[in-house]
């Protein structure tokens, strides 16, 4: 019986990812059915509804064949290895690590990374371990070399999903010197190495590479002029791992600022008279799931806070019973009082233990919803790749009418030539001199165009890789979620069914 709930439950999961509005392209899925794993929570029956309507919602069109791989244990930080489809990962692991506070040299300032008015920054200790038993490097960084990273990374793979770089806070100078926004920065910085890494392109960077290997400061990155770009990448405020408390939902409420702010930050892109009907077609969708993807995000806030808020009211009730059970054993008068006092404490006992279990079981739900709320910020990248696009195509429009005209001015400079045969040398030399300037803006756009066309495909890449994990990492959550929920369900029943069978000898005099 315990077994059909959580297959129900995932079936209903699944249907409400209806409004994800996913590709069809998992329609491959439908050739791996009968060889696919039987698992209720990875393939559960149809609803009477979407047997009775072909265009309804099945799980079948949410899963591929590769999805019923074997998949790790769900887990707040994405894994470092990339997907199978993709190149093998250069790096094994990477961690962050032991914040150190320096004195800033004379003549430091700002730009330079430091707090203002502090005179004083932090380094962190990056250590990597190459993969292939390559070892471990270890080097130290400060947070303008990751600045310069994320600048490098943005302006060499225009058009990817590049992960977006820990924010530097405007009140940083205020709480720097605390010790808990240190260790979030520290865990900031992890993930979003962790993320670069596990990136099937940019993992392979060799500014990545250098950044992990290679000891020495990071110069700051200087944009090839002019530069009309304007995609930013400084969006991601740090999620830190999920603790006991009120802190399990800190993350959820902190991240919706955080995805605003990102997508602010990033200029919007001029209007574009973008053709290109398919993509134009994933843009809308992809705006569609930041909007669904908002809105989870608000209901696993208000699931996480709700057993928070109960698991301390069950830990106050715990406490006040076993007030009760002292107030009645010191106020007993016979054998038989002094038993319910020590029954009223041992409920007590159990209630308390019910509370501690709720707050692994809230860290679990924090853990396995994760998902929903790496994607939310995971949008940044997208709408940053997509504003690439945008301008690399204002870009092109902007030297095709610069040409345009370049060509009517010498057209007319040719004409009055023609008619006015006392100044044939210096509209001679003005022609000439606009040929030479055509000649010069041709060769800018048909740049323009290579790179317009390489981010086109660098979008059309990641938008596959995007939409495959998502339904692997969504698979992965629901089936995570709800094992966990029965896991800690049957735990809770067992704790009640022993306090059932010790208080039963009341229940037999009562009847």
């Amino acid at each position: 019986m315990m077994a059909a709930e959580p297959s129900s439950a995932a079936s209903a999961a699944a249907e409400d990812l209806e409004t994800l509005a996913l590709d069809s392209s998992s329609s491959a899925a439908a050739t791996a059915t009968a060889s696919a794993s039987t698992d209720p929570l990875l393939r559960p029956p149809p609803s009477q509804a979407a047997a009775g309507n072909h265009d309804a919602f099945v799980i079948d069109d949410f899963l591929e064949e590769d999805d019923f791989l074997p998949a790790p244990a769900p887990s707040v930080s994405r894994p470092l290895a990339p997907r199978a489809d993709a190149a093998p990962p250069v790096f094994a692991k990477i961690t962050v690590s032991d914040p150190k506070k320096h004195a800033e040299p004379s003549g430091g300032g700002v730009a330079g990374g430091v707090i203002p008015g502090s005179g004083s920054y932090f380094t962190y200790l990056i250590t990597t371990r190459l993969a292939g038993g390559g070892g471990e490097l270890r080097v130290r960084r400060r947070f303008r070399d990751v600045v310069a990273l994320a600048d490098r990374l943005a302006a060499a793979h225009r058009g990817l999903f590049v992960p977006a770089r820990p924010d530097k806070s405007v009140l940083e100078g205020q709480v720097m010197q605390r010790h808990d926004f240190v260790s979030q920065r520290c865990a900031a910085l992890q993930r979003y190495l962790c993320r670069l890494a596990a990136h099937p392109v940019v993992g392979h960077s060799p500014d990545l590479r250098t950044f992990l290997t290679e000891p020495g400061a990071i110069p700051a990155f200087q944009p090839e002029a002019p530069r009309y770009w304007t995609t930013t990448v400084n969006a991601a405020a740090p999620l830190v791992q999920a603790k006991a408390g009120r802190d399990l939902f800190g993350m959820f409420k902190g991240l919706k600022q955080t995805v605003v702010n990102g997508l602010v930050a990033t200029k919007p892109p001029p209007v574009e008279q973008e053709t290109d009907t398919e993509f134009l077609a994933h843009k809308a969708r992809f705006e569609d799931l930041q909007q669904q993807l908002t809105t989870t995000s608000q209901q696993a806030e208000a699931l996480v806070k709700a057993q928070d808020d109960l698991r301390e009211t069950t830990g106050h009730l715990g406490m006040t019973l076993i007030k009760l059970a002292k107030f009645e054993r010191e106020q007993a008068t016979c054998n038989s009082l002094r038993r319910r006092a020590g029954e009223i404490h041992n409920f007590a006992n159990s209630v308390l233990k019910m509370s501690r279990s709720q707050i692994k079981l809230n860290s679990e739900i924090v853990k396995h919803l994760g998902s929903i709320h790496e994607y939310l910020e995971a949008m940044i990248s997208v709408s940053h790749a997509f504003t690439d696009r945008s301008n690399a195509l204002h870009h092109v429009q902007s030297l095709s009418a610069d040409l345009f005209s370049l060509h009517t001015r010498a057209g007319r400079l040719e004409s009055s030539s023609a008619r006015d045969m006392g100044h044939e040398w210096s509209t001679y030399q003005k022609v000439e001199g606009l040929k030479e300037t055509i000649r010069a803006a041709e060769a800018a756009k048909s740049d323009a165009l290579r790179e317009y066309e390489s981010i086109k495909e660098n979008n059309k890449i990641e938008i596959k890789r995007f939409d495959k994990e998502r339904r692997r990492d969504f698979i992965e959550m629901l089936k995570g979620f709800v094992v966990n929920q029965v896991s800690y369900s049957d735990h809770f029943a067992n704790m009640w069914t022993k306090v059932a069978e010790e208080t039963e000898i009341y229940a037999n005099r009562g009847s």
